[in-house]
């Protein structure tokens, strides 16, 4: 009996001393509040992550929950923490948007450079940002990819004074690296008319490099300007493939609405630059497919036509107005011309849905 009770004994000593060592260990303990509990799985988090990932001691509770959440979860980032208001709204000055976009340069962060996209048309402090921008894109000893995130800072700021910084940078180049990457991001420059004008005065450059890289910047505007400049230039340089097989030039403008009669009227003339007419209002979506659809429905030449409609179909996106559209237009029984474009653009979105259902499937 007594050997019984020491044993009892020992049970319920030992069993004391571990309640007392759990009970004292706040990992142990459940926690008392819903931000505790927050904390908590932020901490499981942080020792998940690789230590690149962790935001610093400083740094707010919000931030450290959007680092992790970039590293954890790419889609969720997108959904819940991407700021797409420009810059202009979220920081105050030239100093703090330019340590925004220093940060950001160090990985290519998208998402900041989104926001600097023409910004400058109600910006105070933009003259005092851009130029601390050049000097960091064109210091001798920035980084490429620094260089680079740079310099499309300043092809997208909307200004045509950077995007004639560019231009200059290509012509006085003598390293082919560095004019390599100052073409690449003029080839990216946002605008108006303004800037424009100012590329076509270089369309003619002997620089092929800068003369590819206006081209491409001018196909990027998709105002009625651009189309009449690329049209007017290639049919200066007589090559009816209009830069098309560089998949830049007016085959792949993506025209504003105000470009479209105009493009109709190119599409009409059923020359040798006419498919580049037909791909750039097809580019549009459904009213440039109902501008081509009306200018086939003209033909007195069905075989010009099909070769008009050569690759035209790559440039048809799915829309359910469009296909709506194609559909009643068959109703009406149109000319052999049209109806064979409506139904090969119906059986390649027809492909397309198809495909879509069976990668939902897998």
């Amino acid at each position: 009996m007594k050997k019984l009770l020491t044993v009892l004994l020992v049970v319920i000593v030992a069993a004391g001393l571990w309640w007392v060592a759990n009970s004292s260990s706040p990992e142990s303990r459940p926690s008392s509040s819903p931000e505790a509990g927050k904390q908590t799985a932020l901490n499981t988090r942080e020792s998940e992550q690789p230590s690149s990932n962790v935001g610093s001691a400083s740094a707010s509770d919000d931030q450290v929950k959007i680092d992790h959440s970039r590293s954890i979860d790419e889609d969720t980032e997108d959904d819940e923490y991407f700021d797409d208001r420009p810059a202009t709204e979220i920081y105050k000055s030239a100093d703090e948007a330019f340590e925004a976009l220093k940060k950001a340069s160090l990985d290519y962060d998208d998402i900041v450079l989104e926001q600097f996209v023409d910004i400058a048309k109600d910006c105070s402090w933009c003259d005092e940002l851009y130029e601390k921008v050049k000097e960091i894109a064109f210091a001798p000893d920035t980084d490429p990819d620094q260089r680079s995130f740079f310099t499309e800072v300043l092809a997208t700021s909307g200004r045509v004074e950077d995007v004639k910084t560019l231009v200059e940078a290509i012509e006085n180049e003598t390293n082919t690296e560095l004019a390599d990457i100052y073409a690449e991001s003029l080839e990216l420059a946002v605008g108006g008319d303004d800037t424009v004008r100012y590329l076509s005065e270089k369309l003619n450059s002997e620089n092929d490099l800068l003369q590819e890289s206006v081209v491409a910047a001018i196909t990027n505007q998709g105002s009625r300007l651009a189309a009449e400049v690329l049209y007017k230039h290639t049919v200066e340089k007589g090559d009816p493939d209009g830069y098309y097989s560089l998949g830049i030039g007016l085959g792949e403008l993506v025209p504003e609405e105000e470009a479209l009669p105009y493009l109709r009227e190119l599409a009409l003339k059923r020359d040798a630059y006419s498919h580049l007419a037909v791909k750039a209002l097809l580019n549009n979506g459904t009213e440039g497919l109902r501008a081509v659809m009306s200018v086939l429905a003209t033909s007195s030449n069905p075989e010009f036509d099909k070769e008009m409609l050569k690759d035209a179909i790559d440039h048809v996106s799915y829309e359910e107005e469009a296909e709506a559209y194609l559909k009643e237009l068959l109703k009406s029984n149109p000319p052999k011309t049209v109806a064979d474009f409506a139904r090969e653009i119906l059986a390649d979105f027809a492909l397309e849905e198809e495909e879509y259902q069976d990668d939902q499937e897998q």
